[in-house]
């Protein structure tokens, strides 16, 4: 990639452009300038313009009555302010060189005149082009790097760890209200299945319910206390059978929370070792009220099993379930979110999915191939647009340039054969300056292609070992 920073000397260049000018710097006003237009553009020695290179001509400043009556007007949404900015700026340098011996004025000298005085920059568009990240931040992962960071040799080794997940769901009968027009119970229910449904095959699952017999009566306490049920035991996922199991029951009762950590504990820790990571998600909408104690038993669990993690989902609770729910996550080592809403919940449902283990981008990254393609289209276009202006930036300035040689035959200041020499140094310069431009363009859409194609074959990689 070529590099504007050695040529970023713009004041020598401007000088070597403008050559001495007579008394410009005594022209400090803009009203003195426009009272004595002459002062501003006269060069005085000879220079080889065609000596100079792309990487000066894109580092140049813009020329003087460029930046005093067009550069605002560059991109006007009227043609007709442009249009009349344009004009000023020629009339000015028309004015400027009238008065001026330039009868022995060769090409370069009226090259350098003109330029000093009409051309546009291009620092700032070449540095925008050069500078342009090729990032995809869609394909970021749940850990917070990018997919393209990611060495391939981390994507294709094996892993050997195996994953536990229980669910407990609060069927307390409180989970019978209604939240978005839903039952907080249906709306916890679609959550784990469609939480369960997108896991890896290779992770065990297990579903308990708690509280979902009796009713919330001082009568039924005892019944509803001790209804903690494993309604799917830990084993890999079934998605007909976990469906069933989410239907067998309702909101009823009472909460039994620790009495569902201490079965959860006891599922994970007959089906652990040191290379199983094991998580307990959590759906309540309210305090132990079975007289357990549900901080001691996340404390247990992390004590039986160290590479655990309890995530709670506090759904519409008041303070006192939130700070409790709170302080049990905070235990169990995992992380406490609370929501009101349908679509919070289902955004903390993914957020639980990406948390599972340390290895979630290998499933995450399925299915991920569109937005790898999208993201591509999208750096292609944005690459287009500053091609677009560029070439815009250009086109004007040809268009400019072209009037000023023009205006300069018609007034006599220069003959025809004098306006082809001149002409030829100008199409010569913005040819280095296009072909400039359109190498940093095509460095850059083949850096794309590059990112591209490689999160390709990473996309590809994971999926084998997804086993898709």
């Amino acid at each position: 990639m070529k590099s504007l920073k050695p040529f970023l000397l713009c004041t020598s260049l401007f000088i070597l452009l403008t050559g001495c000018q007579e008394d410009s710097e005594h022209a400090s006003s803009k009203d003195k300038e426009a009272n004595h237009p002459e002062e501003t553009t006269t060069v005085s020695k000879e220079v080889d313009i065609s000596s100079i290179t792309p990487e000066e001509w894109i580092s140049a400043d813009p020329g003087e009555l460029y930046q005093k009556y067009i550069k605002k007007q560059s991109w006007s949404k009227n043609p007709k302010e442009y249009k009349a900015a344009t004009g000023s700026a020629i009339d000015h340098y028309i004015d400027s060189v009238d008065s001026k011996e330039t009868e022995q004025w060769n090409e370069k000298e009226w090259a350098h005149s003109i330029l000093s005085s009409l051309q546009t920059g291009y620092r700032d568009i070449a540095s925008e082009l050069e500078n342009y990240e090729v990032v995809y931040d869609e394909l970021k992962l749940p850990d917070g790097r990018l997919l393209q960071d990611i060495e391939m040799d981390e994507i294709t080794q094996k892993q050997d760890k195996k994953v536990n997940v229980a669910f407990l769901i609060d069927s307390s009968g409180s989970m019978k209200a209604k939240v978005d027009g839903e039952s907080k119970m249906s709306l916890a229910k679609e959550s784990l299945a469609r939480l369960a449904e997108e896991l890896p095959d290779s992770v065990n699952v297990s579903l308990i319910a708690f509280g979902h017999k009796g009713t919330g009566s001082d009568a039924d306490k005892e019944m509803s206390c001790k209804a903690v049920e494993s309604f799917y035991p830990l084993q890999p996922y079934d998605g007909s059978a976990f469906s069933d199991s989410l239907n067998k029951f309702d909101p009823k009762g009472w909460t039994p929370l620790a009495s569902s950590i201490e079965l959860a504990n006891e599922q994970l820790s007959s089906q652990s070792d040191e290379n199983t990571e094991n998580f307990i998600y959590v759906v309540s909408d309210g305090i132990e009220t079975c007289d357990g104690n549900p901080v001691a038993a996340a404390q247990k669990v992390k004590e039986d099993n160290t590479n655990v993690k309890i995530n709670i989902i506090g759904f519409d609770v008041d303070t006192e379930a939130d700070e409790q729910l709170k302080r049990v996550a905070e235990t169990g080592g995992g992380e406490y979110s609370s929501v009101k809403t349908k679509q919070q919940l289902s955004e903390i449902e993914n957020v639980w999915k990406e948390a599972i283990n340390k290895n979630t981008w290998r499933w995450w990254a399925v299915n991920r191939f569109s937005d790898n393609v999208w993201t591509t289209v999208d750096h292609y276009n944005a690459l287009r647009g500053i091609v677009s202006t560029y070439q815009s930036m250009l086109q004007n300035e040809d268009n400019r340039l072209s009037q000023t040689l023009s205006q300069l035959e018609k007034d006599s200041l220069i003959d025809s054969e004098k306006r082809s020499a001149i002409s030829s140094l100008l199409d010569d310069r913005q040819e280095k300056i296009r072909n400039y431009l359109a190498d940093l363009e095509s460095e850059k859409h083949e850096e794309v292609k590059t990112v591209s194609d490689e999160l390709d074959k990473k996309l590809d990689a994971i999926e084998e070992q997804v086993g898709i």
